[in-house]
């Protein structure tokens, strides 16, 4: 059976991943989609080819819609360095032009506290990185810089942990 947060809309991305498990992700990696839809960033990924696939598990829109690509065993190919130990999560938003929306914050915090306890990881900065801290030899120095904090989604998923599960 493979595990799908709860409250997320699905949208499988077929032959985008390689198999894994659980028990491998020890990482939350965030991204920004630098560009302002989440259909534009899914097409993104169902049109990138082999040996250039991207994908990522979940995309979070500005309304606060979570769209889930793969299930949590799978890897995703999202931040070379980390993939076969992480969940990547891209959220809508471009540096200094479309930042991260208050609604989107509150839906990635859930999101990233689900995430820790289901996997059973601390929900903390050392587990929660941007792709830049995660990965840097991705080049991806802007990510997620000038569009989406990383502290403010952990201090958020941290104060949605202490008050107990919603979903």
């Amino acid at each position: 059976m493979k595990t799908w947060y709860p409250t997320a809309k699905q949208h499988p991305l077929i032959g985008h991943s390689a198999p894994g498990t659980l028990a491998q992700r020890k990482l939350i990696v965030l991204h920004i989609t630098a560009g302002s839809t989440a259909a534009g960033a899914i097409s993104t990924f169902e049109q990138s080819v082999s040996p250039h696939r991207v994908s990522a598990h979940c995309v979070v829109e500005q309304d606060g819609t979570v769209t889930q690509l793969l299930p949590f065993e799978d890897t995703a190919w999202h931040a070379s360095q980390v993939n076969s130990q992480s969940v990547g999560i891209e959220h809508v938003a471009i540096p200094g032009k479309l930042m991260a929306s208050d609604a989107q914050y509150a839906a990635s915090a859930a999101l990233v506290a689900w995430l820790c306890s289901t996997l059973g990881i601390p929900c903390d900065r050392a587990h929660v990185k941007g792709h830049n801290e995660a990965s840097p030899q991705d080049h991806h120095a802007l990510c997620c810089e000038g569009a989406l904090s990383a502290d403010k989604v952990v201090g958020m998923a941290v104060a949605v942990t202490a008050a107990g599960p919603s979903v």
